[in-house]
């Protein structure tokens, strides 16, 4: 290989693993976008008129807010709000009564010169402060912010105490959903340091006399001004986005887009997707983009990880004010044989999950580099096949014949990657194969599940779609680490139907074990699943501790009985971790310093296996 052809692959693969943008619609990543809550993820329970006791956030920063007071946790609400759900919050303002959630203080909060804030409400009525979200200790003690209706039926906003408190000019209504945007931005002159925008319009500009928010000792609040005042909020909460930076208004426009589409809120400004109309199929799912402000300041790509499947980098005619978003409408993803007209080939067969494109472009063509990744895809485990079989396909409505745009141009990991694509049309967008039996689309395991019933463990799996599988391997684990099979069910080769299988451990190992899938194709090829645990012993189900294994970040330990104290263990019996609690139910064990391998932390009188991996 030539120094020039070395340089090539190189610059396409630093191009394609450093999209990074894993933020909300592609905007940030777990550096800058440090919160981010939404009802359709992350909450302890998904059953409708359920209590709420825990809500993990989707950042990547492993932020857990909690409630262990039953009569003080808020109510799962399930297809609420453009059929996606919302948190409840019950208006109760009784002494203990009031609903709302809470974190630790943590450093990732404050001590920054910039936020911004997104949030989706919906009001049932209006009354004293009424907080979104909230951190400080009392009024104006140890506070960062606080985002709350108050007086006249207005937004109010805190940054840095209260002291220069201010509200936005529209009085707001009930029963209706809105998105509003708070802005925090210390580099700039006093009088111009704070925002609120109202669905992409902005409605008032106020004085912050604090160059810096500095490190606030107080926890983090959602429902609640602080833990020791019963106002309660009395609404609905689906969605809460926080950065510790000042966006740019391209990253504003952008977020604001995903969540207009996703809670079928009208944009008043700035409505640059038209793919959530119902004329267009309601793509209102995952909805990421790239663009360019007025400013030229830029979002220039999106993971695909933010879009289930679909990424995007912008390579040349960016000019300002021109933006590609993209959503899709499907739940699910799998591989199709059928509605393919238009593509040639041996064995074609699509991607189900398609994305619609909105191009806005005021000037050259948008030239970017596209990637479809197998695992945010929900497509994980099969080993791709020759390059160039692989097709980006596109046509302008919902229906008719196929076009081919473009075969791949390399592979990289489990990304397939189209180089420098001019995207100019409006219309939808997925990746085909031309012969799926070079080049196949994977074998889609739809769950994998593990559970204890009459001290036996069930473990049910099912698959959305197969191709030359053989059968799967059921492996069982007492660390984590070391692997045994305990039972071997034959697959169905290859289907375009839901499958459902499952098998019964039934002498499973005392205290905690790990199961996970090895399914097996044909050519030997295999695929391994994620991993289930399941806790065994005389106290089952009273103790949860997630994730484990875990990568060096937060762990949350969550008992039924109040916990007094507690310790981590090594692997050779040595103390690594000590902590005296104020029997609280609920603690959040930072791991990031503590080296790969087994654990046993201690509490209540029992040991419990921790995997660091």
């Amino acid at each position: 290989m030539n120094n020039f052809s070395s340089f090539i692959i190189l610059s396409m693969l630093t191009a394609f693993s450093s999209l990074g943008q894993t933020g909300p619609a592609g905007v940030g990543s777990p550096a800058t976008n440090v919160l981010w809550l939404k009802a359709d993820a992350g909450t302890s329970t998904s059953t409708n008129g359920s209590p709420l006791a825990s809500w993990t956030d989707q950042s990547g920063n492993g932020v857990v807010l909690s409630q262990s007071n039953v009569a003080q946790q808020p109510q799962f609400v399930s297809s609420f709000m453009n059929g996606f759900p919302a948190i409840e919050f019950d208006n109760n303002g009784s002494t203990g009564q009031n609903d709302y959630l809470i974190t630790p203080d943590n450093p990732i909060f404050d001590n920054t010169n910039g936020y911004s804030f997104f949030t989706v409400t919906r009001m049932k009525g209006f009354g004293d402060a009424q907080s979104i979200i909230s951190k400080r200790n009392n009024v104006g003690n140890e506070e960062a912010f606080m985002l709350f209706y108050y007086t006249g039926n207005r937004l109010f906003v805190d940054f840095d105490n209260d002291n220069n408190r201010f509200s936005n000019s529209t009085i707001s209504t009930i029963n209706t959903t809105k998105i509003y945007d708070f802005f925090y931005d210390g580099t700039l002159t006093p009088t111009m340091r704070s925002t609120i925008f109202d669905q992409e319009v902005l409605q008032t500009t106020s004085t912050e006399s604090s160059a810096t928010i500095a490190d606030k000792n107080s926890p983090l609040l959602v429902g609640a001004t602080h833990t020791g005042d019963p106002r309660p909020f009395n609404g609905y909460i689906s969605e809460i986005i926080m950065f510790r930076t000042k966006l740019n208004d391209a990253q504003r426009t952008i977020i604001n887009n995903h969540l207009s589409a996703k809670y079928d809120v009208p944009l008043s400004s700035n409505d640059l997707y038209v793919g959530d109309n119902p004329a267009n199929g309601n793509y209102d799912r995952n909805v990421s983009g790239i663009g360019r402000d007025a400013t030229g300041l830029t979002n220039a790509s999106f993971d695909p990880s933010t879009s289930a499947g679909l990424g995007m980098q912008s390579v040349s005619g960016l000019d300002n004010n021109d933006y590609i978003i993209a959503g899709h409408a499907f739940t699910t993803n799998t591989d199709m044989t059928t509605d393919i007209a238009g593509i040639v080939g041996t064995n074609v067969s699509r991607w189900q999950r398609i994305w619609y494109f909105d191009v806005t472009n005021t000037g050259a063509s948008n030239v970017a580099n596209i990637s479809f990744d197998m695992s945010d895809g929900g497509m994980a485990g099969v080993n791709l096949g020759v390059t160039s079989n692989y097709i980006l396909i596109y046509r302008a409505g919902q229906t008719g014949a196929w076009t081919e745009i473009a075969a791949a141009n390399s592979i990289v990991g489990d990304q397939i990657v189209f180089a420098n694509q001019s995207i100019t049309l409006d219309g939808y967008y997925t990746l085909a194969t031309k012969d799926f039996t070079l080049s196949p689309l994977p074998v889609e395991l739809v769950s994998f599940d593990a559970s204890l019933a009459e001290r036996k463990v069930v473990l049910n799996w099912q698959t959305a779609s197969e191709l030359n599988s053989n059968y799967f391997d059921i492996l069982r684990s007492n660390d984590g680490q070391n692997w045994s099979s305990i039972g071997t069910v034959p697959a169905n080769g290859s289907s375009q139907v839901i499958i459902d299988y499952t098998l019964t451990d039934s002498s499973p190992m005392d205290g905690v074990s790990y199961y996970r899938l090895k399914q097996v194709d044909l050519n030997g090829n295999f695929y391994l699943s994620d991993i289930r645990s399941i806790n065994n012993s005389s106290k089952v189900n009273q103790v949860k501790i997630y994730p484990n294994p875990t990568d060096n970040g937060l762990v949350t330990i969550i008992s039924d009985e109040p916990i007094s104290s507690l310790l981590v263990y090594n692997a050779l019996g040595k103390v690594v971790f000590e902590a005296k609690i104020d029997s609280d139910d609920t603690y959040l064990l930072d791991t990031e310093t503590f080296e790969s391998g087994m654990y046993w932390i201690k509490l209540n009188g029992e040991n419990y296996k921790l995997i660091v991996q």
